[in-house]
């Protein structure tokens, strides 16, 4: 990529869905890791996945809240993009969020 960022309105439908798809399988973890990184650490920062953070704020008082991108929205979104495809992708991709674990829920 040449270190510019599309808008949604500038992708296409492939990357729009290829966005929304990384947000939907998107892990906080990073964001852990950004709460309790060390001063002296804070080049790491720039190697951390924030993508599916909204807002990040640490208070006076040294706490530190984070808002996370809505995923029923962005599932939303999803669906009604590839709906209109028909080639079963949908299904396969939700298959792949919530894999069958084996257990005894119907």
């Amino acid at each position: 990529m040449n270190g510019t960022v599309k808008t949604p309105e500038q992708m296409d439908e492939g990357e729009l869905i290829g966005c929304l798809k990384a947000l939907a399988q998107w892990k906080n973890n990073d964001v852990i890791k950004l709460a309790f990184l060390e001063p002296e650490k804070m080049d790491e920062v720039d190697h951390l996945d924030l993508s599916g953070v909204v807002e990040l704020k640490r208070n006076a008082n040294g706490t530190f809240e984070a808002k996370f991108v809505d995923k029923v929205r962005v599932l939303a979104m999803l669906r009604e993009l590839m709906e209109r495809r028909q080639d079963g992708e949908l299904r396969e991709f939700l298959d792949g969020l919530c894999p069958e674990t084996g257990g005894g829920a119907p």
